[in-house]
């Protein structure tokens, strides 16, 4: 976020902060009915909102991390 969407970072916690809320609130049983293992959380989730932060950062979720382009932050 402070790299390729050149975001402060303010604007970075805000939204990771955001981020944590909406992908790590429900918690689901590591295992299901059956006995198989399974994730504790939903990567849809996190998925879906990794693709609206770049989006609201003026990148589409299908660009390429690195575009060539020079930038001022190195992380």
């Amino acid at each position: 976020m402070l790299g390729r969407l050149e975001m402060d970072i303010d604007h970075c916690i805000d939204a990771y902060v955001k981020l944590a809320g909406e992908v790590f609130s429900e918690k689901s049983l590591p295992v299901d009915w059956l006995g198989r293992v399974k994730s504790k959380f939903d990567s849809k989730k996190l998925k879906d909102a990794i693709y609206q932060i770049v989006k609201k950062g003026g990148a589409s979720g299908d660009d390429p991390f690195n575009d060539g382009k020079e930038r001022g932050c190195k992380t």
